[in-house]
């Protein structure tokens, strides 16, 4: 399992190429840039399908960025997965993405957890990555399954107890309706930071859903 987070983090990335920073990825971060601004000036009421779609193929993205960080371990997302990323930012499947609105946290937040099952869960595996900048923090959470699971196949996790519900807006898969900004509660500090990485702890038991 890794398991690394940083609250002041260096990310030098040298595996970048120059056409990529340049070119979708720089189109991804102006299209994304308007909607995390108003959420910074607490000017964002509601987040409509479009902005959902934004937020999360910017999160998915950063993700697959912040984890070229570790050379040491394979990755968890695949060439084909980050190929389909750059070339029509499609998300990958059984990949949630949540938002959520940090109180007295000024600094810069990010952590990985690498999750896996036992072996009678038939080598289920999640990979969850947790990032944070002043007010506004997110978290995505993909689901890898043996080939022989069939894609209409649900896969549910444990989440540790505490007012998620209350806390995280879940912008993909995306709703139709608009979503309400700010959510009720907010995490506060980097302990709240910590609350959000950990609550999928439980997620070293997963399990397939047949129904």
């Amino acid at each position: 399992m890794v398991n690394w987070s940083t609250a002041k983090p260096s990310l030098p990335l040298k595996r970048l190429c120059k056409a990529c920073n340049n070119g979708w990825m720089s189109r991804l971060e102006n299209e994304v840039k308007p909607v995390i601004e108003s959420i910074l000036d607490d000017k964002l009421e509601a987040i409509d399908a479009l902005a959902q779609l934004i937020l999360a193929r910017w999160a998915v993205k950063t993700a697959m960025v912040i984890e070229a960080v570790d050379t040491d371990r394979p990755w968890f997302y695949s060439e084909t997965e980050r190929s389909f990323m750059r070339d029509t930012q499609t998300i990958p499947q059984r990949t949630s993405v949540w938002i959520a609105k940090c109180v007295l946290h000024p600094n810069i937040y990010s952590a990985a957890k690498d999750l896996q099952t036992s072996l009678d869960n038939s080598g289920v595996r999640a990979f969850a990555t947790t990032m944070a900048f002043g007010s506004f923090a997110f978290q995505v959470v993909s689901i890898k399954t043996p080939a022989e699971i069939p894609a209409t196949t649900g896969v549910t996790y444990d989440v540790s107890d505490g007012p998620w519900n209350q806390t995280l807006v879940q912008v993909w898969p995306e709703s139709e309706k608009p979503l309400v900004w700010p959510p009720p509660y907010g995490l506060e500090g980097e302990l709240g930071l910590e609350a959000l990485t950990e609550r999928l702890s439980p997620a070293k038991r997963l399990y397939r859903n047949d129904k």
